[in-house]
């Protein structure tokens, strides 16, 4: 049986490549508070209302004068979320019916944690940490899917030969 979703295996590489950089970047913002300038782009203040931009920039600006955007975080998400879905779609080298079972149960396993998360921080935060929560779990889910499927694949074997 064929299974159409899945991407080539070539793309596990570029999925590595975005994953790890994106994930340790993500980390690192997770805990200073600093813009990078470098990042940062000039929005024109006429198109603050087609661009839904209102309360969360930068720099404050009234009548004409621009908007400042920083977009490492936005680069960094977008990054993280496309590697994660290039090393969750993407096939093995050999995709026999133990793969297919395992990305079944990993699958199963990350909705499972990510419900069961989701259920215990809506309960328990309220306000703004509850934003964050909710930005949290645009990632969860693909990063338990990815982190459990290849821990049966890879590294499982290895400690069971032991």
């Amino acid at each position: 049986m064929k299974n159409n979703l899945l991407l080539s295996h070539r793309w596990k590489t570029p999925g590595w490549i975005l994953t790890v950089p994106a994930f340790l970047t993500g980390l690192y913002l997770l805990f200073i508070e600093e813009d990078f300038e470098q990042l940062c782009i000039q929005i024109p203040a006429g198109a603050r209302h087609f661009l839904w931009i209102k309360e969360f920039t930068i720099g404050q600006s009234t009548g004409d004068q621009p908007i400042t955007l920083c977009l490492l975080d936005e680069l960094v998400s977008v990054c993280l979320l496309v590697g994660l879905l290039l090393l969750a779609f993407s096939r093995e080298k050999v995709e026999d019916e133990w793969i297919r079972q395992v990305r079944l149960e990993s699958l199963q396993w990350a909705i499972l944690i990510n419900s069961l998360l989701l259920i215990l921080f809506t309960v328990f935060t309220y306000g703004s940490p509850f934003f964050t929560v909710m930005t949290f779990n645009m990632f969860t889910p693909l990063l338990i899917f990815v982190g459990r499927f290849y821990y049966i694949l890879r590294l499982k074997p290895l400690f069971s030969k032991n």
